[in-house]
Parts: structure tokens; sequence; C-alpha cells
């Protein structure tokens, strides 16, 4: 029989997450991706500034922008409800959690799942332009 740290580590590999977390997850992703491009375009910018002269040339940095990111998940859904206890004695339900699991040979192995049971879930991130720029000092 499994004990309590092997339940943990399994369902760790199988990354049952409710799908809420998954989503900030990639919209997190997503956002770092987009400052890090940024980023990288301003040094580039500043160095071809700061060397203008040197090379002749008005040259000037690309900038890269995700104008829209889609994703697409074949999983297991799965509701999950925990009781709330209060000094040991039930006195209610928690409210439901909506939990994905991705499909994949882990998954599928551990818990003998039927491929034709999964769900899709598609999503689209789409860049929107600011509602208007910051105030400069």
């Amino acid at each position: 029989m499994p004990n309590e740290l092997d339940v943990e580590v399994t369902i760790t590999e199988v990354l049952i997450e409710p799908l809420g977390e998954i989503l900030r997850q990639v919209g997190s992703a997503v956002a770092e991706t987009q400052i890090l491009l940024d980023l990288n375009s301003i040094a580039t910018e500043t160095e071809l500034a700061a060397r203008r002269e040197e090379f002749g040339y008005d040259l000037h940095a690309t900038w890269y922008h995700l104008p829209e990111v889609e994703l697409e998940l074949k999983m297991s859904l799965s509701i999950h409800r925990e009781e709330e206890k209060k000094e040991g004695q039930t006195v209610g339900w928690k409210p439901p959690i909506l939990c994905v699991a991705p499909l994949n040979a882990s998954y599928r192995n551990l818990f003998s799942y039927d491929v034709a049971g999964t769900s899709v879930l598609k999503v689209k991130m789409v860049s929107i332009p600011s509602t208007s720029p910051l105030p400069r000092e």
C-alpha cells in the first residue's frame, strides 16, 4: 500500500492542479516573456544609441511583441470538495474546486484513464493596448 509521500509525489508528477492556477501560470509566463523581450530591445537600443556615431548608421533595435497566445489543453477534469471542520466536527463544505490533470502517459497509466473521456480547453490570450500612458514625472 502506498504511503502518503508516494501519493503526494505521484499527484505532483501528473500535475493535478486547480484550473485557475494553471491559467495563472500560463498568463504569468506569457507576461514574463514579453517583459524579457522588451528588456532585450531596450538594451539593444541603448547600445546602438551609444555607438551610433561609431557605426555611421542610424540603427534601431527590433521590438518583438506577442500579439496573441493560443493554448489547447487536453486533460481530465475533476471537481474536489472538502469538508469544513471546526473542532473536529463537520460544519459544512468548502466551495468546490475544479481541478485538471493534463493528459499524459503518466496519468493514463497511473489511473487507467480512457482517452475518450478527455476534455479540451482552448484559451486565447490577446494583448490589448494600454488605455492611457503612465504619467511622466
